[in-house]
């Protein structure tokens, strides 16, 4: 089970990273990058927002692997949900990354204000 699991993991995230385009893996961890991918910058940017522009290319295209990432947690807690989680540690799970899938939007929310000009 545990080895499925960790199989399970580990295509997910290779998924991820080559849906976001293969970035450098440097750059991924790169504080910028993290910071944008949970403030969701990839699906929140604007062109008008002079502060979006300023954001480096690479590294928009890269923060979009952890935003791939938190959608590729929230299928799974979603399919826990669906499933039932009739044990302690699914129900755990899905509570838990639900108040931090809260968070993050929240801090999303504060990261999103749109600078015109």
């Amino acid at each position: 089970m545990k080895l499925r699991l960790t199989i399970a993991v580990l295509a997910a995230l290779m998924l991820c990273y080559v849906v976001a385009g293969a970035p450098p893996v440097g750059l991924l961890f790169k504080p910028s990058v993290i910071g944008g991918g949970l403030a969701l910058k990839p699906i929140t940017y604007h062109w008008a927002n002079r502060l979006d522009r300023a954001i480096p290319d690479a590294e928009l295209l890269a923060s979009r692997f952890y935003v791939l990432v938190l959608a590729a947690i929230s299928l799974a807690a979603g399919g826990l949900v669906f499933r039932g989680a009739r044990d302690g540690k699914g129900f755990a799970f899905v509570l838990g990354w639900s108040v931090a899938l809260l968070v993050i939007l929240l801090y999303a929310q504060t990261e999103a204000f749109y600078t015109v000009g």
